[in-house]
């Protein structure tokens, strides 16, 4: 245990577990906000002789002058020149790895066990093909996957966190892996910390150390923890200067990171994941079956187990390879793939986690954080609006809410713009020195900051109205500070600053009030007197693009809920201008609403302002868990973390602190909620792809397999195993284009439903096969002697004839299932889809008719294409049917990508449609079992994947890479739904 002693003879006590056998280094005179210690006074440490192995060797000294001016030029180049930058190695997979795991998982393993069957009968041509079946599809996933690997890192490349730093007197934002052991940092809210930092001066911070000791209480720094905050904790509230102790390697959690980077893997399933694997274990399951049923008719009724048994084997194993969609993880693969790169270039907008995509086709309900996103964030003070008090004159107030603002955070909006609007009256802040601020705190939405001037001190205070009148106002809250103002009780006085604000809020203008007490508030405590000063109005217009937006997502049948910290009028004449409806509550009413009546004005709502962390989160649970929509929730601020988590979609907007793209799956770099629409159409076409090769690749396995095997058990005719091999690998390579295809959005949530899913593949696949065995039956010698295929004689003509049209069937299937509507009337397929389908049948037709072992007639070609073209006509008809018995209509699709005009429309017709939207709403609900994302840690030195698609593959770990200083990679690994800070253009404070 440690003691760290203070001028005043109190101590600090640090248990080890915390501290790391930390020694104190202290700075001289540093103001702090703790209320028993205002200096510390142990001697500055000296640099010494070490090694980057003892954490404190060499570190440069504190400037004792200044110890905020953070190091020079010469000290930097030491520094990193001893400790290196400030990151862990993190194991690249060796592309021969790569490769090999294209070898491993639940389908690949049963070709495997096909081809162990076939050299143990000694079928040693069958066993080559199924070999290079099983090459060919290992080559071509190694590919797409090493193009997707590649292009997900070219992301992580322009995903690097930063960090304000002070070096040589200034400020700068730094990428964290450039930090040394010395520097001085700024940590605000939101930031995740990224190295062991010693806290210096600001505020007591409360920081959440959950990743690195489970505990879901944040802790206080300093405090009994001691004043070193360890890298990969987020500091949840308040901010302050610290200094860099440990980087990299030779931080605690680094020291451990880098061998569970080694050992563990995170994958997130998605719901759309579960079911198409739900569907390939019933398909595989059934085929088993009739694997059996092969295996005994035809060694048992037709003596194969005497005559020929390794012969009625491969008969039996040819229905079990015809039956596995081995080409399934590579096409969802490259769908994921292209989705997010396309996102990437063309929206800007970053995935996180590549089955993320897959969710965000089935949102239904997008709550919007306000200031930033619906809004510019570009905020600026409206001088000639200010609201002076009584006492007070317009220059005093912005002065005051100057002196209580933070100069280093020029990217904060709020304090970025009382800072210019400060220094464009040009009037002197001379004879004023801010000795302590204590930061912005969402759950108590204001700022106090502690100025000296002469011989004299002001409190100061900056904030939401209700709470600089009244900090009880609301809800009571923790801070050390607590008032109300001189003249709360003069009720004139009041009205006129409610009337006032009310007025303001009602024009558009969010309000931020001063307060200031002479003397030190912390000191005079009770005794403290509050003076309201007065209100600056700041305007913070709506971006360009959001009433487009917005105009764009209701079409989608998306409905929007805006929820902001700001007063509930400026939320509604927000609402108003991006042509949402002002229905906008009071967080107060919600939270205050018995139980039986909470759900459903949240439901009713169109938004909700003055909010708290908590509300946003609950709204999202609600939303999620009660009403059953698959929620998106955006936000930039360390209060929208836990929300963020909540929602099936977490997006974090353009300037999001790290604790907010932490927990959010969609990263956006381009300002405003245009990019999620392009999110939205996107997926949902991905999800249209791959819902269509799903119900394909089933469908087809199922004619191949009821084919095969009613005419073995009819006739006890084989098609020739090597044939059918071949047949399954043209099936699995033509496909691949699918990731390519010209899919169209709909106007409606897609859902992953197992049960449409296996529908519409048992209709195919029935209906095919029946029409399949219906003609084979019908050229049958034996019924027609003018054909010359004889199904009993089992002839090289009756094989191919068989052969040749399953591979023709099974090919022209796909533009009937990729089709939402008649296949004349849908949009054409893409060039790739059509050239590869077409010149597989071609292939298909060569073989047939000129592989001397066959010799298929000219005559009975011409019949298989002809029938299997009128067949192809009648089941796409047939399919309009049956997906409207089942509730899979297809709905309308969206034309192109581009923003919807808005329309002025008047409350009634804003209610009318929203009624419209919310009836699609409810046939857009999900089961409880699939209302949240489902989260594996493995092994990596295991057997990855067995029971997966593809084994360790980018559909179960499609994560952005984050090649940034090591700074919270325990995320990764110890939080499941924490992917890594990534780049922070700037710090967006929460509105007050």
């Amino acid at each position: 245990v440690a003691y760290y002693s203070f001028q005043n003879n109190t101590t600090i006590k640090c248990s080890p577990n915390c501290m790391l056998s930390h020694k104190h280094i202290p700075y001289g005179k540093i103001n702090t906000t703790m209320k028993d210690a205002e200096t510390l006074t142990e001697p500055l440490l000296d640099g010494g002789e070490g090694t980057a192995d003892d954490a404190y060797a060499n570190i440069p000294p504190l400037n004792p002058e200044d110890p905020l001016s953070g190091l020079t030029d010469e000290q930097i180049k030491q520094s990193l020149a001893t400790f290196g930058k400030n990151e862990i190695f993190i194991p690249e997979t060796p592309l021969w790895k790569l490769f090999l795991k294209q070898f491993i998982g639940f389908l690949p393993i049963l070709i495997e066990l096909a081809a162990i069957v076939s050299i143990a009968v000694q079928d040693y041509t069958d066993f080559g093909i199924i070999l290079a079946m099983l090459v060919i599809n290992a080559c071509l996933g190694f590919h797409e996957e090493y193009k997707a690997k590649k292009s997900l890192d070219e992301l992580s490349h322009q995903l690097e966190s930063e960090v304000a730093v002070r070096r040589n007197g200034e400020t700068l934002q730094l990428n964290v892996k450039e930090l040394v052991p010395g520097d001085v940092v700024l940590l605000v809210g939101g930031t995740i910390v990224p190295a062991d930092t010693q806290w210096i001066k600001g505020d007591t911070v409360s920081v959440d150390t959950a990743p690195l000791t489970g505990e879901p209480i944040p802790r206080k720094y300093p405090g009994e923890h001691g004043d070193v905050i360890l890298s990969g904790t987020t500091v949840v509230a308040g901010e302050c200067y610290g200094r860099v102790l440990r980087t990299g390697e030779h931080t605690e959690i680094g020291n451990a990171q880098k061998e569970i980077m080694a050992d563990k893997t995170v994958t997130v399933v998605s719901v759309f994941q579960k079911k198409i694997m739900l569907v390939v274990q019933i398909l595989v399951s059934a085929s088993f079956a009739l694997v059996i049923a092969v295996l005994l008719v035809q060694g048992l009724y037709y003596g194969g187990f005497t005559t020929n048994v390794s012969q009625t084997i491969l008969d039996a194993l040819v229905i079990l390879i015809a039956s596995i969609p081995i080409a399934l993880p590579l096409v969802l693969q490259v769908n994921m793939a292209l989705g997010a790169s396309h996102l990437a270039t063309a929206y800007h907008a970053v995935v996180t986690s590549l089955p993320a995509l897959q969710d965000i086709a089935s949102m239904s309900m997008l709550c919007s954080d306000k200031t930033g996103t619906l809004t510019t964030a570009n905020m600026s003070i409206i001088t000639d609006q200010i609201f002076a008090a009584d006492g007070f004159t317009p220059e005093e107030v912005i002065l005051y809410g100057y002196l209580c603002s933070n100069a280093d955070k020029k990217d904060d909006p709020i304090d970025r713009a009382i800072v210019s609007a400060f220094n464009a009256t040009g009037n002197s802040k001379d004879g004023y020195v801010q000795t302590e601020i204590i930061g912005f705190n969402p759950s108590v939405k204001r700022v106090v900051a502690f100025v000296e001037s002469g011989d004299k001190t002001l409190t100061i205070a900056k904030g939401l109205p209700a709470k600089i009148l009244d900090t009880e106002a609301g809800a009571p809250d923790d801070h050390e500070l607590q008032w109300k103002v001189d003249k709360i009780n003069d009720h004139a006085f009041i009205k006129s600053v409610n009337e006032t604000d009310t007025s303001l809020s009602t024009s558009g203008y969010k309000t931020i009030a001063i307060a200031v007490c002479e003397g030190n508030a912390r000191e005079l405590g009770d005794a403290a007197v509050w003076k309201f000063a007065g209100l600056l109005p700041m305007l913070d217009p709506p971006r360009e693009d959001t009433p487009a937006t917005i105009e764009s997502l209701h079409h989608a049948n998306i409905s929007v809920k805006m929820i902001t910290g700001d007063h509930a009028n400026v939320g509604k004449e927000t609402s108003r201008l991006i042509g949402l409806g002002t229905n906008v509550l009071p967080g107060e009413e919600m939270r205050n609403a018995p139980s039986e009546t909470k759900n459903d004005i949240i439901w009713n709502a169109d938004g909700f302002a003055a909010v708290l962390p908590s509300d946003k989160r609950e709204i999202v649970l609600v939303l999620r868990n009660h009403f059953g929509l698959v929620t998106g929730m955006t936000g930039d601020g360390v209060n929208d973390a836990a929300a963020l988590s909540a929602a099936q979609v977490g997006i974090a907007v353009a300037g999001a602190t790290d604790a907010a793209k932490n927990a959010a799956d969609l990263i956006l770099t381009d300002v405003g909620l245009s990019p999620i629409y392009g999110a939205v159409l996107e997926s949902r076409r991905i999800f249209a792809r791959i819902k269509a090769y799903v119900v394909y690749r089933v469908a087809a396995s199922i004619i191949l397999v009821l084919t095969l095997s009613i005419v073995i058990f009819v006739t006890s005719c084989a098609v020739d195993s090597l044939m059918i091999i071949i047949l399954a690998l043209l099936n699995d390579v033509s496909m691949i284009p699918v990731a390519y295809d010209n899919a169209k959005a709909t106007t409606k949530p897609q859902l992953p439903v197992a049960k449409t899913l296996v529908l519409q593949s048992l209709f195919y696949g029935l209906v095919q096969a029946g029409l399949s065995l219906m003609f084979i039956f019908s050229m049958d010698y034996s019924k027609n002697d003018k054909y010359t295929i004889d199904l009993y004689e089992c002839n090289g003509e009756a094989r191919a004839f068989i052969w040749f049209h399953l591979v023709m069937v099974t090919e022209l299937m796909i533009f009937s299932v990729r089709a939402p509507r008649f296949v004349l009337l849908s949009p054409p397929p893409s060039m790739y889809l059509v050239g590869s389908v077409f010149s597989t049948i071609i292939l298909g037709g060569l073989l047939a008719g000129l592989l001397q072992m066959w010799t298929v007639p000219g005559a009975d070609i011409g019949w298989i294409i002809l029938f299997n073209v009128a067949a192809f006509l009648v089941v796409d008809l047939a399919k309009i049917l049956f997906r409207k018995m089942i509730g899979e209509e297809p709905g309308d699709v969206i034309a192109n990508d581009q923003l919807l005009t808005p329309k002025t429309r008047t409350e009634t017709q804003k209610t009318v449609e929203k009624g419209e939207r919310y009836r699609t709403h409810r046939a857009s609900i999900i089961g409880e079992s699939d209302r949240c994302h489902c989260v594996e840690v493995k092994s990596k030195s295991g057997l990855p994947g067995f029971f997966s698609l593809g084994g360790d593959t980018l559909m179960d770990n499609g994560f952005v890479s984050v090649r940034r200083g090591f700074a919270a990679v325990a995320a990764s690994t110890t939080a499941p739904n924490d992917r890594g800070p990534h780049r922070r253009t700037k710090q967006v404070s929460s509105p007050y």
